[in-house]
């Protein structure tokens, strides 16, 4: 008898089923989450509750919000950086767009813009900005605006503002500053001959591809200037300074580079 039920096999004790406890916890953590979801959707902390601009000049806020097809209230999920970056490719003067967010309901757009160099002059009055690529941006009229950049009053060749719009950029904002107005001079010797007048009341002549590297030194040679005397300052390789009124008085200054040559 023993050795008969030592060949029965015995029967595995099966273990209690779990997996329809298990799939009905599943069911309700989905259940609640997507209870939760819509709530959330619902509510007013996921919709856009305002939207800043930073580093704008040439735009202003509104007109930047306005044409990026943002607006207050909207999902705050359906909020793209490619979105707004291809809305603002018509504003020319914008160079780089970013998005962040900040939670709840907070957009900001932040910009980069080109730099403005200068103003174009028109005819009827309007100015317009000169951008560093050589760009006159005239989606914007500036008539209005300070004028805190160079008026270009007289320029008959349009195929040299980008070189005098890089030849601009690359000056400090204090040099930039001091120039009241610009106007090309061509000459039967140099098409590039241009002629500046500061705010300080002294004029300066130089050509366009040498004026980044000439004019950035206008403040220490002004100071080499005999007092209270304003005049002709010739910048082409070795500054001479004519007073106003006194041809024949040349005065040859400390140059940075090259040979004295007298103002021509």
């Amino acid at each position: 008898m023993a050795v008969y039920d030592e060949r029965i096999p015995q029967v595995k004790q099966q273990r209690p089923r779990r997996r329809g406890n298990r799939k009905l916890a599943f069911l309700l953590v989905l259940f609640f989450l997507t209870v939760l979801i819509v709530v959330f959707i619902q509510s007013p902390y996921s919709k856009v509750q305002q939207i800043q601009v930073f580093g704008n000049d040439i735009y202003s806020a509104e007109q930047i919000v306005a044409q990026s097809g943002l607006i207050r209230d909207m999902q705050f999920i359906n909020v793209w950086e490619s979105s707004v970056r291809n809305a603002l490719q018509p504003f020319e003067g914008i160079k780089e767009v970013t998005l962040t967010r900040s939670f709840p309901g907070v957009i900001q757009i932040h910009v980069t813009e080109h730099k403005r160099v200068a103003f174009w002059s028109g005819q009827d009055g309007t100015r317009f900005p000169l951008l560093d690529n050589g760009y006159v941006l005239k989606q914007v009229d500036f008539s209005k605006r300070v004028v805190d950049r160079p008026l270009i009053s007289s320029w008959s060749a349009p195929e040299l503002l980008p070189n005098l719009a890089k030849s601009l950029s690359r000056l400090s904002p204090a040099v930039l500053g001091e120039i009241s107005d610009i106007a090309l001079t061509p000459t039967v010797y140099d098409k590039q001959r241009v002629r500046l007048f500061m705010r300080d009341g002294n004029e300066v002549r130089s050509v366009v591809y040498k004026l980044d590297k000439m004019l950035n030194w206008y403040p220490a040679i002004v100071k080499e200037l005999p007092s209270d005397s304003k005049g002709v300052l010739s910048m082409f390789e070795q500054p001479w300074f004519v007073p106003y009124g006194a041809a024949d008085e040349a005065i040859p200054l400390q140059g940075n580079e090259g040979q004295a040559q007298k103002p021509q």
